[in-house]
């Protein structure tokens, strides 16, 4: 899977959670400034929080990618030329990507016709000066609406009696900069229209804009039966943008409940606590690795009592995990090729075992190549490069499955990956390189 696709799928469970944080613990309060400001903090920590790694990395390793190798001549495939793998790489497209690009564009190309409708309907009608903001006058039967400085009315309303209440709606939202809130969760969704949270959380934001729109209303007015009479007889008309700030959308029940509720006490302030150990926990849970099954058993390891630092940053133990059938099937130098029957250097070890078997990485290092889109049956197929301290890099191919993506640090003996033959092989093993200062070494010697 691309680092993109990852990327979205975590940012997409993020929303998730932030959203049902909100509808479980505060959707009900009166606290609903500290609610928009949650809500808007959910949106922007699920875009950074899955590009950030907290863990200190130590590792400085040669930029070089040693493995700038004929990946399938090595190996005797029968791909011999990088114009075929092109043609591979084209007739084997990632399909599920595409669908997702596709979507997303249409999403996208929506959002921007929502923009021109709204700069259209500036253009086409009177604007007039009013409070610091500006008053477009509309023709067409639309409850009032707001869009950053632009505040829209139905020109038969304005002047009203209702039209104060109106428009301090309006400007509320206007002041509070709602339509902020509303172009950053648009653009999110673009990316994450799959995701049918995303559509909650667009409405959770909608009923918080409308409720603190509302206070500023009721504290100039406090008459709160003839407001609440004003938002229904609102309810019949609207302009279909989301962008905009509306008078009233579907949730106007919501709002006349909302505002005959007693302010939220001691206890609703415990509950806003909770949100400093919920967000420990997502920074836990997103930038720091907490696998145990990822290192080797220390009897695996290599006996002799050198300095820690300079052991693990050398390719210094078993690559594979010591389970029955697992053995040297090819030794490093000149061998027969099984499929070509011709002598041919072996620059690797090849390790026979079963399909799923633990792979560890040697040394410590920086995941610099996670083969994405190989072809099955031909080449390395699955294979990870890993570059280390003091000019090593290592290779590990044939792979069933991968455990780490490109730019991870890793450590002597994280599971990198599972045994497999999705390569050029006659049956499931790891095929193990070791480079120093660019040219192939004999991996036993590190054993």
């Amino acid at each position: 899977m691309s680092l993109a696709l990852i990327y979205i799928i975590e940012s997409s469970i993020l929303v998730v959670v932030f959203y049902l944080f909100y509808e479980l613990f505060l959707k009900r309060d009166t606290w609903f400034r500290f609610n928009r400001y949650f809500l808007i903090f959910g949106l922007i920590f699920s875009v950074i929080l899955p590009l950030l790694d907290f863990s200190a990395s130590s590792i400085m390793v040669n930029s070089q990618n040693q493995f700038e190798f004929s990946e399938y001549f090595d190996i005797g495939s029968t791909v011999s030329s990088i114009e075929e793998q092109t043609v591979n790489a084209i007739s084997n497209p990632n399909y599920i990507l595409i669908l997702y690009l596709l979507i997303a564009n249409l999403f996208f190309v929506r959002f921007i016709h929502q923009i021109i409708k709204i700069l259209k309907t500036i253009r086409a009608n009177e604007i007039i000066a009013y409070r610091n903001k500006k008053i477009v006058l509309l023709n067409s039967n639309s409850s009032p609406f707001s869009f950053f400085n632009y505040i829209f009315i139905n020109k038969d309303d304005y002047g009203s009696i209702e039209s104060r209440e109106l428009l301090l709606h309006e400007i509320t939202h206007s002041k509070q900069l709602h339509s902020v809130d509303v172009i950053l969760l648009e653009l999110l969704l673009v990316l994450q229209w799959f995701n049918p949270f995303i559509y909650r959380y667009r409405l959770a934001f909608k009923e918080v804009h409308e409720y603190l729109a509302d206070r500023g209303v009721l504290i100039a007015n406090s008459d709160k039966i003839s407001y609440q009479r004003l938002i229904l007889n609102q309810i019949e008309r609207s302009f279909s943008v989301n962008l905009t700030s509306q008078f009233n959308y579907s949730l106007t029940k919501n709002r006349i409940k909302m505002m005959t509720r007693i302010n939220s006490g001691i206890l609703a302030k415990f509950k806003i606590i909770l949100v400093i150990p919920f967000m420990a926990i997502l920074l836990m849970a997103f930038t720091i690795d907490f696998s145990n099954d990822k290192k080797v058993v220390v009897n695996e390891l290599n006996s002799k009592s050198l300095t820690q630092t300079k052991t693990n940053s050398v390719p210094s133990i078993f690559p594979v995990k010591k389970v029955d059938g697992v053995k040297i099937s090819s030794e490093f130098g000149m061998m027969i090729d099984p499929f070509s029957k011709k002598e041919r250097m072996h620059k690797a070890v090849d390790i026979k075992a079963p399909k799923g078997t633990p792979i560890y990485a040697t040394a410590d290092g920086l995941v610099r190549k996670v083969k994405q889109n190989h072809v099955e049956g031909k080449g390395y197929g699955k294979y990870i490069i890993i570059d280390h301290e003091g000019g090593y890099s290592t290779l590990y191919s044939m792979l069933s499955e991968y455990n780490v993506k490109e730019g991870q640090e890793v450590k002597q003996g994280d599971v990198i990956g599972l045994v497999g033959s999705t390569g050029r092989s006659t049956g499931p093993h790891l095929h193990y390189e070791v480079k120093k200062d660019g040219e192939n070494v004999n991996p036993a010697d590190y054993f």
